[in-house]
Parts: C-alpha cells; structure tokens; sequence
C-alpha cells in the first residue's frame, strides 16, 4: 500500500518565502540600477543632443553596478 505524501511543516514554508523574498529583492535592486542610470542617459541625451551614447552608456554603467550589487548580494545569502 502506498503512503500519502506528507504535507510540508508550516516552518518549512516560512522558510522557502523568506528566501523567495530575498532573492525577489535582488532582482528588483538589479531592475532599479538599469532603470535608473538608462533614465539618466536618456535625460543626459535631451539635454545635450548625443543621441543615443548617453543612453548607452547609462544602460552600461547600470549594468556593471547592477551585477556587481547582484553578485554581492547573492554572496551574502549563500553563505
């Protein structure tokens, strides 16, 4: 006879959403970081007609910052 499948303890649970929240922050600090510096290219643009490099380089810049908060992060849970 088969058993049923015990249902996981309610501090499991806790468990798994704290760490879901964790990593939900990381991307979001991940998004922000592109967001905000592509704004501030985009804004640099307007402002001084360099179609569209200032864009680029902020979404560039968001990037490297974006990953190396990203990986700090990261590192931090893991341990």
């Amino acid at each position: 006879m088969e058993e049923s499948p015990k249902p996981p303890k309610r501090n499991d649970d806790a468990k798994f959403m704290a760490l879901a929240m964790r990593y939900s922050g990381v991307v979001t600090e991940f998004v922000a970081c592109l967001g905000v510096f592509g704004f501030v290219g985009h804004k640099v643009d307007e402002k001084y007609g360099s179609d569209p490099w200032g864009l680029l380089i902020g979404l560039m810049v968001g990037l490297g910052l974006g990953l190396f908060v990203m990986i700090r992060q990261l590192d931090k849970l893991n341990r």
